[in-house]
């Protein structure tokens, strides 16, 4: 019976406004958020990424955080955004390379189609970071595959 409980508060409330979608690798928790919503056919909307690494995690500048969303033909168009440095830091300075606390936000404007279906979708995004381990100095990219919902009214 507890397990129904738990379904049912995974469900949103008939009309609540949607919250960030979250997702979460073993490095770093993904938040997206899009604004408005409901987004008019036409018009534009604002996609803002946040990374929040996880304790003993750090973001790399270089290479950069990059987002890519392919464009949906009669949905959105495509877009993309980076942060980050287009170069590594000095050999004598590396410690210049991390984001030290949060990572800025990275936020890139999606154009919805004018004859675009009103309703829900989901569009898929790309997201690729470098990060580090703090303790051992261990570092990896990383890639992960986002849902970005967009209702049209």
């Amino acid at each position: 019976m507890w397990i129904v409980a738990i379904l049912m508060s995974a469900i949103p409330a008939a009309g609540a406004a949607p919250g960030p979608s979250v997702t979460s690798d073993a490095q770093v928790k993904i938040a997206v958020l899009v604004a408005p919503q409901p987004v008019g056919a036409g018009s534009d909307a604002s996609v803002t990424v946040t990374l929040d690494p996880k304790p003993g995690i750090k973001m790399n500048r270089y290479p950069k955080i990059k987002l890519l969303i392919p464009a949906v033909p009669g949905l959105v168009g495509p877009a993309e955004q980076s942060l980050g440095n287009a170069a590594p830091p000095p050999a004598d300075q590396l410690d210049a390379n991390y984001f030290h606390g949060a990572v800025d936000p990275l936020s890139v404007t999606l154009h919805v189609d004018a004859k675009a279906a009103a309703g829900r979708h989901e569009i898929h995004a790309k997201l690729s970071y470098f990060y580090c381990v703090a303790a051992s100095g261990y570092c990896a990219p990383a890639k992960a595959e986002l849902t970005i919902p967009v209702t049209i009214r």
